[in-house]
């Protein structure tokens, strides 16, 4: 699966690495099918700047889902003139049952849920035969939610909001900035909901090191940080990331299965 070159710049949440994953992941699932013949369903895709956006600028038809209008009306403006994405605002139960994807993308999602077994219900009944789901969270008992819940105790953002004027950040991932986290996994509950849904990993990846607003805020214009946090994760264990990834297959669907299905 070839590529045309793209510039991403990495962020402190590892967001070039996370493109890079899901990147793999397809061309391991995939072996050999271009971009063009792969269609992607990003579901909770909030402005689509993380993974839809750069996916359907690699030429993979791209369709992002979000129930937050704010978040697609930006999505849709970003990607005036680019056929292969197309944003919609509306719940998955929305979209017709006849519409399967080769790729299914639940990226920090989940955390957001009171039921998220639901979803990723749902969400599998969207894949094709031989699909693959990508699933990425934070680690529920990470340095992220560690960080973030120091940085609300300490009621910081009085002083972020003071400095605002000269603070330039980089895009964020979604316009929602009301929806919290209402879920804390830990690996063994995400593997028992993935089994819950008969699904297994075939591909895992750490997310950044250090990702939570008090680092942010001092250490997030540096450059080679951004870098070694990113970097770092590939030798620790994984309960020391900030987050993970999950590349998933329907129970009992094995790489010879899907090399068929692809072809």
């Amino acid at each position: 699966m070839s590529e045309p070159q793209h510039e991403e710049r990495e962020d402190l949440w590892g967001y070039r690495k996370r493109l890079r994953f899901v990147l793999d992941a397809t061309r391991e699932a995939f072996p050999g099918r271009v971009p063009a013949k792969l269609r992607v369903l990003d579901v909770g895709c909030g402005n689509g700047s993380q993974l839809a956006l750069p996916l359907a600028r690699r030429g993979f038809r791209v369709k992002g889902l979000d129930t937050d209008a704010r978040s697609i009306e930006h999505a849709r403006r970003m990607a005036s003139g680019l056929r292969e994405a197309e944003f919609v605002c509306a719940p998955l139960e929305d979209l017709r049952a006849e519409e399967l994807y080769e790729v299914v993308i639940l990226s920090e999602v989940l955390e957001h849920l009171e039921n998220p077994l639901i979803l990723l219900e749902e969400s599998t009944k969207h894949m094709t035969r031989g699909g693959i789901m990508i699933v990425t969270v934070p680690n529920g008992f990470g340095e992220f939610e560690i960080d973030s819940w120091l940085f609300r105790k300490l009621r910081l953002q009085r002083l972020v909001d003071a400095l605002a004027k000269n603070n330039h950040e980089a895009l964020g991932s979604t316009d929602n900035m009301e929806s919290g986290h209402v879920q804390f996994f830990t690996r063994r509950r995400l593997f028992s909901l993935f089994k819950a849904c008969g699904l297994v990993p075939f591909r895992e990846g750490a997310a950044s090191f250090l990702a939570g607003p008090i680092v942010g805020h001092a250490l997030a214009r540096f450059e080679s940080f951004i870098e070694w946090n990113a970097r770092v994760t590939d030798d620790l264990p994984f309960a020391l990331a900030s987050g993970w990834y999950f590349a998933l297959r329907r129970e009992g669907a094995d790489k010879k299965s899907a090399e068929a299905v692809a072809r």
